[in-house]
């Protein structure tokens, strides 16, 4: 295939991120880069501004990364949250696209970039759905946060969810999804919301880990469980910390992340005498130096989530998964089988862990699955010839 230049929309980008999907728009950069590629970057610095409490962190300059700003900061990420337009970043796309003249434009997490970044510029756009945005304002297609959205109830959601309404949806949203000549969904999950609530037909193409340096058949089962990841109650944290507060559970667990369960989490290490350990806030080389000796890593996100990477990386590590029953997720230990899907209550998952803790060929069984699952669906070079088939047909 010939070089091709490419502009990507993402409201978040590493170093000005808090989550996956951005990481994951770095990846897939880096990615098409190595292939010989021309892709630029268009982010918010706003967006980062609003979601974090910390400092701006340091970023080298880089002429394919283009950091939007407004002079209100922060309250210019809320303005396009609530009328779904962000005039500056806008403007700042379409002088990319006459600039660049890219093969297609494709669009990640556009939330807090505004629905008009989806309006047709005479290139071929193309869709990510990390999330549920395109058919929820909270993204997560959460109703009130507590059972997953089975009808459009959007504005007494948002209302007992303590937001104010998108009305600016009610008249928008068929033009969001109108210029878009495909639609990426990482989990069949997500594929079948967006057919039901937007009636798009997507292409299922499963997220991506980079591979690691080499491939490292794990030499024992394990000693302990990994909880990696915000620590927060959509997350099912509070659930791990009571399944391993019981004494009839036969292991260890070691919590790695920061979030605002991090005090119950510490609580929990001083009342089971350390059989719940917090590591901390650990990356690279040391976190997966931890998960190498871990049974499996813990996935019971209360919340519909899509595919998470923390997963995926544990998949191309060997590690089986315990994961919830939500959105996605029952998705990544299939096929072959790598995990267990387990209900969202203590006593479910403690069995759950139970299982694993004692019947170490088990153990092996999925830690063998997990390897042959990332080869199979979440490989760079298997995300990248798909991906690039997808756009080629779609922009001829």
């Amino acid at each position: 295939m010939e070089t091709k230049r490419i502009v990507m929309t993402s409201t978040f980008f590493p170093p000005y991120h808090l989550g996956g999907d951005a990481t994951h728009v770095r990846m897939l950069k880096d990615e098409l880069q190595g292939q010989g590629h021309e892709v630029h970057v268009l982010h918010s610095l706003d967006a980062f501004l609003l979601k974090s409490s910390g400092e701006m962190p340091a970023s080298s300059p880089d002429p394919t990364v283009h950091a939007v700003s407004g002079p209100l900061g922060k309250w210019s990420a809320r303005g396009t949250y609530l009328t779904g337009r962000n005039r500056r970043a806008e403007k700042e796309l379409e002088r990319l696209v006459a600039e660049i003249r890219p093969n297609w434009v494709h669009h990640h997490n556009v939330s807090l970039l505004g629905a008009g970044m989806l309006r047709d510029r005479g290139v071929p756009n193309i869709y990510t759905a990390h999330d549920y945005w395109l058919a929820c304002p909270r993204s997560d297609l959460m109703y009130r946060g507590r059972a997953t959205c089975e009808r459009r109830s959007c504005t007494s959601c948002s209302l007992a969810s303590g937001r104010p309404p998108q009305i600016w949806r009610a008249w928008r949203e068929d033009g969001m999804v109108r210029p878009l000549r495909a639609v990426i969904a990482p989990s069949r999950f997500m594929a079948s919301k967006l057919k039901r609530f937007l009636d798009v037909d997507a292409t299922m193409l499963p997220n991506f880990a980079p591979r690691p340096a080499e491939r490292k058949v794990r030499a024992s089962p394990g000693e302990h469980f990994s909880f990696l990841g915000v620590l927060e109650r959509s997350k099912g944290l509070d659930i791990v910390l009571d399944a391993f507060s019981r004494k009839e559970v036969k292991a260890e667990l070691h919590v790695m992340g920061r979030g605002s369960l991090e005090q119950e989490v510490r609580r929990a290490e001083r009342e089971t005498g350390g059989r719940i350990s917090y590591k901390g806030f650990i990356s690279g080389p040391p976190l997966w130096d931890e998960m190498a000796s871990s049974i499996a890593l813990l996935a019971p996100s209360v919340g519909n989530e899509n595919s998470p990477l923390a997963c995926i990386e544990a998949l191309s590590r060997g590690l089986p998964l315990i994961v919830s029953e939500r959105g996605g997720l029952p998705e990544l230990v299939q096929e072959p089988a790598c995990g267990l899907v387990s209900a969202l209550e203590p006593e479910a998952l403690t069995r759950s862990v139970n299982r694993l803790a004692e019947d170490p060929g088990l153990v092996r069984r999925l830690s063998e699955g997990a390897f042959i699952r990332y080869e199979r669906y979440h490989s760079p070079e298997r995300y990248l010839a798909s991906y690039l088939s997808l756009c080629e047909k779609v922009t001829k």
